[in-house]
Formats: C-alpha cells, structure tokens, sequence
C-alpha cells in the first residue's frame, strides 16, 4: 500500500521536531474545553503563574490578563497588539495592590523557562470546521502552524500546503490571531508570516549550512530560535497604503545575530571585537537586518538603555530610513535634523548623551562645528561617564565605505570613541576602498562579518539578475568622452565640490552634461524609448529614465509627452532656490500649479507614492534622486540615459531587481549611454568573484532561452513537434512519472515564458518559435489534464501577451484549449468519457487525473472517498510505472468511479451522516458486507451520538466514555459472528478513526 502524507511528512516532522526539544501531545489529547477555544488555557494559566511570581498576581489578575488576549480582535490592529502582548506582556490592574502590574506571556530572557508544545490533528471551529496537521504551542498559545502535503503524490506541493493555511485563516481567523508563522511542507518547506488580511504573502525558504530545505526550517524551529524570531524578527508594517507583515530573512536573521553577539561578548569581557562589516547584496533586504539588530540590541537588558546611531551618507537615504521605521511597529526614533540638534543628542544628561534610536547625516559631524564638544568631552571623559567613553553605543554605518576614510568620520570616531561600529554595504567593496577593512574589520582573517553574494540572492529570489541592452549605439557618448570619465578617480562629483576639481576634468564633466542636453538626441531617443515601453512594458510593468541632469529631465518629459499620453510620465527630482535654466524653473511653476496646495517634497512623496501604489504614472524621470534605496517591485525597465559607474552604477541598476510576484524574470536596462558595453572598465575597481552575476548582456538572455529549450526538449526526446492528442498523451506520461521531472517542466517552462516575453523583437525568438510553441501546448495539456485549470488566465492575458499572440492563438494551440473543455464531475461524467473520440491513453490519463484531484484531494471530508483512496493510489502508481495497459487502466479506473456512485447512492438511501456511513465503510472493510451491519450501525449511532455534543472529542471523559460504548459494540459484534479476536482492535481502531475526523 502506498505511504501517506502522515506517514512520509507529518510523522517524522514531528519526531525531529521532539528531537529538537518539543514535547509532543496528541490533537485529542491536548488540554481544551472548546473547539472554538485556540489557547489551550490550563496550560496558559499554569505558565502565566510560573513566569510571574509576584505575589500581586493572582487569579483575578491572570483571568484579566487572558480576556485581555481574548477580546483583541482580528485584523492589522488586533496583530500589532498581539505582538505586543507576546513581547512586552499585559499590563492589568491588580486587584489586591490596587497598582498596575505587567504580566508575561513568554520569558525571552530565559528561554527554559517556557513551555514547549508540538501536537498533531488539532480540530478547530470557526466559520467551519477545520483539522490541522501540526500546531506548535509556546505557553499553550499557538504561534506555528505547519501543513504537510506527499511528496509522491501527482499534482500536490508545497504550494498547496500554502493555499490551505491561506483557506484555514479565513476560516478560522480566532486562531490566527495569535499564529505567527505558517510552514508548508513536502519535499521542501517554506515558511511565511501569518497576514490573515492579505490574499497573498511572501514565501521564503530557510537555509543552514549543509542542510536540506526541511532540516534547515527544522532548525527555525527549535525552541530558542523559534522564540527569537517571535519577539524580535516579526513586524507589522503599514507603507505604500498597505498593512502586512514582515518576517526575517535567514541572511537578516544571521547577520543580525552576529552582530548581537559580537556586542554582548564584548561587554561580558569575552572578546575584545567591537566593530564588523556586513555587506548583503542591494535588494537582499539590508534596511531591515540593521532594524532587526537594533530592535534586539535597544531592548537587551545588559545594554541599559543604549544609544543606537543609524548613520548615512544622503538626505534621500535618511528618509527612507525614516520610512521605514515608521512603516514597522517597532523602535521609537527621531531624526537629527541639524547641527544643534547633534549636539543637543550629545551633551544631553551632562554629556553622558540621549538615549534612544537616532538616524542622522555623516555630514553633521564636521570637525570645526564639533571641535568644541569634542574637546570638552575629552577633558570630562577622564573624570566621568560620557558618551565619549560610554560602551553602550552603537553605531549602524549605511554604505559605510562612500564616508569612512576621511574628516567626518574621523571627528565622528573621536567623540564616539567607545562605540560598537557596524557598517552595512549593498554593493561589494573596492579594491582602492581597503580603508574600509581596516575601519570596520580584522582583516586578514576576517574581511566581512557576514556576506550575502549577489548569486546567493538571486538563488533564493529575493532578487533577479539585471540584462541590460545597448540601443542607438550612434547616439552613444563618443570614446574620448567616455574614457575621461571612466578615468575620474572620484565617481561621480557633487555640484558643490566640483570646484575643487582640476579644471581639465570639470571641462569634460561639463562636455558630458551638455553633450546629455541635446536636444535632437534627446528627442530621437525619446521617440524610442516610447516604443520599447508601448511594446514590452506597458500594462504589466513601470519604467524609470535616468536623464544626465536636471535640465535633460525636462527635457526627456517635453520629448516623452509627444509620443505617450502625459500622465504617463513624470519628473522627481530637487529644484535650487534660484533656478538659473529658465526651462527647470518653468516646469518647477507646472509641477506646482498641478499639484496645487503641495511643497516640492511633498510632490514628489505623492508622485513616488502613485508610481508604487496606482496606474499612473507609469514611468518616472529621474537623474540623482531614486538612485539609492529606491524600493518599487513594479520597475522593471531603466532606459539608462547617464553616465555612472562603479557602486553608483551598481546601486543605480538594482533598483529594478526586485521581484514582482512571479512575473518578472529579471530587471532590464535599456543602455544608451554605452557606460555597459565598457562592463569591465566601469566595474575594475572590483574583483571579479565580488561582482559576479551582477549583470547579464541581451546574448545572455538569448542564451538561456535556447539552454532552457534544449532542457525542455531533452524530457521528450523521442517524439517531434507533433499536436496529435496520443502524442501529447505520451508527454503527459513522461512529466508525470518522475516527481522530479514535473518541477523541473514547469519550472522551466514559466522561467523560459517570462524571457520568451522579455527578449521583446529579438530574432532568436522566430528561430525557435516553433519548439516554445509546441512546449507551450505540452504545457497547455498537462496544466488541463492533471490540475484542470486554464493555461490562459487573467495574469497571463495581462503579463504574457507576445505568447497569446505568437503562440495561443495558432490553430494547434487553440485547438487543444478549445478541445478540452473544464471537466464537470457530475453522473454524466463516465458516460461523456466514453462517448469521446480520444484514444485509449487518453482516456485512461483523464480518469487517472479526474480521480486524483477529485478524490484524493478531499479525500479527508469525505468517507466515500477516504474508502477508495487507496485504490487510487494504486492506479496512480499503475499510471507512473506503466504496470498495465491503457485499456486495463482506464477498465480499473471506470470501475473505481462506478464504485464511488454507488456507495454515493447508498448513502443517501440508507439516510446515513458521514459519521454513520464511516463507521459500516470501516467494518465492511474489515469484515466484508452483511446486511446486518446497517443496523448495527445505527443501533451504535444511537448509542454514542447524544454523548457526541460539540467539542466532545476535547473532553477526555466524553472520549473515553464513547471508545467505551464502540469497545462493547465490537465485541457483541464478535460473539454474534464469530470473527477472529485479533479483529476485535483492528476494528475499534477503524471506527474510532472514522468517528473522530467526520464527528463534529
């Protein structure tokens, strides 16, 4: 008999799950009153008194504290207070002392102190009733639920796992209001922050070095890092209009921990490393592992109240740090907006400084405006505590090798002197840059605390990889230009340092900018820009033009607006007091009159906000602004109109690879500047393993469309671009009868669809259009055949319209879609088969299928289909190991489906519930059919169904009371036929298993 999903996942989940340090209860076994109750209250309240021994806390403080936790409601507000209650406690009025007293849920400081609980089978009710596969209890509050699918069975993943957490939160949202987490889990596991609101959330996949999917979300699991991850790495974020959660990354989780324990083993004298540098590549998510830090670090006890620095380089960058934190319910912070300000944070409490969290510009540490308060707190430091010599301060460094080698950050070493220093980079370090190593590192045995390469993000697809395109080649900025700016050893000048600059190269800077200015190259590349975007972007991505100044803005929006609608576009970028080019400081009066009643930035927040959030605008033209730390999934295409290079090049062109759903393939830079074609001059500041996988060509795309075609053809290498039905048939035997097979089509069927899309009018396309057309009506069959689901739905009408194009609307491809038509089960079923003209395979493969998503997948509400579920998955396994032929197959198939009308039909005569009906299928089963087994049925129904009230399998007393009452009727059953003894348990195994899943 084939294994199920209990046996292959559930079982031995939970068996490493106890080895990981869980105590295992079963779902009946589990201390509840009520189905409609997810807290296991016995358990909480016996908890609540261990972690809170203060006399002042009794009973009635207690039964405050859990009405408190069970009146929150559902929903974002409801979560961000659960959240809070797990992490800071409730706080209740005693009745005794007649003061306030906070009252812990979970101790995090003493993570042995609580109680860990993993059960199986837990039943819960709400709008309906449900039956998860596995809950895990902290304190007898559920935070994880885990969903197992079997990995041998056609047609389930991970993935279904997923959807039906999703299912069970609306379902149930009493109980997800307190889950966390939800891990889905088959051959490999994802887990995803628990957003009952939303229709879809991120999925991730934890990693461990050396382990596979499962074992490494085994390890997320054990106790401690489970606890941790609770009350420091999972956040209600409310930005762009939108309420979800966000929960760590393992690269975040890691990479933060590092940190933390550096800290702490530096003020326990165990280790004298006080700084480190982080680099994670741009997209990884790099704002949120300093938060995650500084949430652990700011609430540590041994820190008492430290002062926490978030230090950047840029006014752009300061606000996007400050938008983030307000986006999180997390850390108070306030922004040091000024010089005073800095010092008033640092001579604060008689110099000893401000505590709290702070985010502040490098630049407000000038020396000559800082000197005084330096030197004074030098002479104080000998004598008292400062924050000159203080250890708990602790400063965050954003893109720390752009500022760390100079004046500022010296003044700024010299008057935090005693601080921890961690500096975080998005983009590898330059070879010229070793500064940094020596600022923040301890090189040579350690250049990087932690390291998140580019590859390993677009590995796990927090990022894609960025193709880039030269176009208009002749419009290129000419060599000699191009090589004196490669040259310029500062990247890319400031307007107000430029006048430091030797004269012969502000002489070329300027030939570039006006060189960028042209108006007639403006416009003929405008021109083409309007057509790639109406082509390839428009209706399923945005898009970004990068201008080489302010004024070629402008002038991109004029030339933009002749061939697209206006709204299409529009320009973010800072305007001077005194505009001295004329046509800026009209548009500035446009923009204005526009949006009547805005200031400038908030102009620009409304246009950003729209670009992220609305239809329109669909494009934004930008030459300095949105460059860094810019975060829209929607931007796909940069059509690139400026000259950059090295990190400003690298942050500049990841802006578009964050993914957007599972649409985009990659980001797309549109080159017509030719700095991409010169890739290995603008990069030579890096080492070459720093910065691969960076940046891919248009060749490379091309090239990966071919292997994936070769890869996909190879899995049919004996049958041709053949449409004929049996032909597809055979394909659909080959993708089925390997589990491994099946991802590998469909991974790199969607993979070479979405490039398919991306290489716009490429050539390469028509060479192999005849092989995707025919993958793509493989694919058409299979997604029909075996999910029965339309290959054509809204998102692919939207995102893939050169394939409905070029491939959908061909006589071969509708043909098919049009032939299989949805399959309704209904009596008709059988006889509609029959009648079709299709072949023999065909026909077996459709009863084969229509079995298997019918019948296996609800296999658990119903005991009609619980009863044949092992029948088809015989028929499966026939299918997958060609055991039989086509005829015998479907004859086998017909007959299981017959059977299942049948037993469908005498349900309804005899009138039995699924209760009823579960018990005579499981003695039949073990006995054989008598007719007097109806009425032994209904005279046990009678029997144990009023002792049946709702929650009753909760209550150990009515449980025991009714195996009680089916143990005496089994053994009547044996005295009155004389079936074997060793039957007797077989028996009342079977009928209380078919009580307790169809016994509401």
């Amino acid at each position: 008999m084939p294994f199920s999903e209990k046996e292959l996942v559930e079982e031995p989940f939970v068996k490493r799950l106890e080895e990981e340090g869980w105590k295992f209860i079963p779902g009946e076994e589990l201390e509840r009153d009520d189905v409609k109750e997810p807290l296991l209250l016995p358990l909480l309240i016996k908890s609540i008194k261990n972690l809170n021994p203060d006399p002042g806390i009794g009973d009635e403080e207690i039964s405050r504290a859990i009405n408190e936790l069970k009146l929150t409601p559902t929903g974002p507000g409801g979560a961000r207070k659960i959240l809070q209650y797990f992490r800071e406690g409730i706080k209740v009025k005693s009745g005794k002392e007649k003061t306030i007293k906070n009252i812990k849920l979970f101790d995090f400081e003493h993570p042995e102190n609580n109680t860990f609980t993993v059960s199986t089978q837990v039943k819960h009710t709400g709008r309906e009733n449900i039956r998860n596969d596995i809950i895990l209890y902290i304190n007898g509050i559920p935070v994880v639920n885990i969903e197992c699918k079997n990995p041998a069975r056609i047609s389930e993943s991970w993935y279904n796992a997923y959807v039906q957490i999703k299912e069970y939160e609306r379902l149930v949202p009493e109980l997800y209001k307190y889950i966390q987490i939800g891990v889905a889990v088959e051959r490999k596991a994802k887990y995803f922050p628990i957003v009952p609101w939303e229709e879809e959330v991120e999925r991730y996949e934890w990693k461990e070095e050396g382990m596979d999917s499962i074992e490494s979300t085994l390890k997320m699991l054990s106790p401690y890092t489970l606890l941790d991850i609770i009350g420091n790495f999972i956040f209600v974020r409310t930005r762009y209009g939108k309420t979800t959660k966000v929960i760590t990354r393992y690269m975040q989780y890691r990479a933060a921990n590092k940190i933390v324990k550096r800290v702490m083993e530096n003020l326990e004298g165990r280790d004298r490393k006080n700084k480190g540098l982080i680099w994670h590549w741009q997209g990884s998510g790099k704002t949120l592992t300093m938060i995650f830090a500084a949430h652990k670090l700011f609430y540590s006890k041994k820190l008492e109240h430290p002062t926490i620095f978030f230090i950047v380089d840029r006014l752009d960058l300061e606000e996007q740090l400050r938008e983030e934190f307000s986006s999180l319910d997390v850390l108070p912070v306030e922004v040091i907006g000024s010089i005073r300000e800095l010092r008033e944070t640092l001579s604060f409490d008689n110099y000893r400084g401000k505590r709290g969290v702070f985010i502040t510009l490098v630049h407000k540490f000038r020396n000559e405006e800082l000197e005084d308060i330096r030197k004074e707190l030098k002479k104080l430091s000998r004598e008292k505590e400062t924050i000159m010599n203080r250890k708990n301060v602790i400063a965050f460094v954003d893109e720390g090798h752009r500022t760390q080698s100079g004046i500022l950050a010296s003044t700024m070493r010299s008057i935090l002197k005693e601080a921890f220093f961690f500096a975080f980079t998005g983009t590898p370090l330059a070879k010229r840059g070793r500064d940094t190593y020596r600022n923040f590192s301890y090189p040579p045995e350690e250049l990087y605390l932690d390291k998140y390469f580019i590859t390993d993000s677009i590995r796990d697809g927090f990022t894609l990889k960025i193709v880039y395109q030269p176009r208009l080649d002749r419009l290129h900025l000419k060599k000699d230009l191009l090589e004196a700016f490669l040259r310029i050893e500062e990247e890319e000048l400031p307007d107000e340092i430029r006048e430091e600059v030797e004269e012969a190269v502000k002489k070329k800077l300027n030939t570039i900018k006006l060189f960028h200015e042209k108006p007639d190259r403006i416009e003929e590349i405008a021109k083409d820009i309007s057509e790639h975007f109406l082509e390839n972007v428009d209706g399923r991505f945005k898009a970004m033009v990068v201008a080489g100044s302010r004024k070629a803005c402008v002038l991109y929006k004029h030339a933009l607006d002749k061939y697209l609608p206006p709204e299409y576009s529009e320009v973010v970028m800072t305007y001077e007091a005194r505009e001295k080019e004329k046509i800026i400081e009209k548009y500035r009066n446009y923009q204005r009159e526009k949006f009547r009643g805005k200031d400038e930035r908030e102009i620009r927040e409304d246009i950003v906000r729209k670009f992220r959030e609305e239809k329109l605008p669909k494009i934004l033209i930008v030459t300095d602004m949105l460059l860094t730390g810019f975060d829209a999934p929607i931007l796909q295409t940069m059509y690139l109109d400026k000259p950059l290079k090295e990190h400003r090049l690298l942050q500049a062109i990841a802006r578009t690879n964050r993914p957007y759903g599972n649409l985009k393939e990659a980001g797309l830079i549109i080159d017509y500047v030719g700095i991409l074609k010169e890739f290995k001059r603008a990069f030579e500041m890096y080492a070459k393993e720093d910065i691969e996988g960076s940046l891919f060509n248009m060749n490379d795309l091309k090239m990966e469309f071919i292997n994936l075609i070769e890869e996909l053809m190879e899995i049919f290498e004996s049958y041709g671009l053949d449409y004929g039905r049996d032909t597809l048939t055979s394909c659909l035997e080959i993708i089925t009868h390997d589990r491994e097979v099946e991802e590998k089509f469909i991974e790199n069927y969607q993979r070479m669809r979405k490039i398919f899309e991306m290489l716009g009018a490429e050539e390469i396309k028509l060479e192999h259009l005849e092989e995707y057309r025919w993958l793509t009506a493989v694919y058409t069959y299979y997604t029909k055949m075996v999910r029965d689901e339309s290959p054509i739905g809204a998102y692919v009408e939207r995102y893939y319209q050169k394939t409905i194009e070029f491939v959908h609307r061909t006589t071969e491809v509708e043909k098919i879609e049009k032939e299989l038509k949805p399959v309704v089960f209904d009596e008709h079923y059988l006889e509609r088969l029959e009648e079709e003209p299709a072949g023999m395979k065909e026909k077996a493969a459709a009863i084969v299928f229509a079995l298997n998503r019918l019948v296996l997948v609800e296999k658990h509400e119903n005991p009609v289909y619980e009863s044949l579920a092992d029948r088809i998955e015989m028929l499966l396994e026939m299918w997958r190991e060609r055991k039989v032929s086509y005829e015998e197959l479907f004859s086998i198939g017909k007959e299981i489906w017959r059977e299942k009308e049948k037993l469908e039909q005498r349900q309804r005569e005899l009138g039995f519930d699924d209760v009823e009906y579960a018990m005579l299928l499981a003695l039949e089963k073990e006995l054989g059919k008598k007719k007097e087994f109806v009425e032994d049925v209904r005279e046990l129904s009678q029997e144990i169904k009023p002792l049946m009230f709702e929650g009753w399998y909760l209550q150990r007393s009515a449980r025991q009371e009714v195996k009680k009452r089916i143990r005496r009727w089994v053994r009547k059953l044996k005295t009155r036929y004389g079936f074997e003894y060793e039957k007797v348990e077989e028996i009342f195994r079977a009928v209380v298993e078919g009580i307790e899943r169809y016994g509401k």
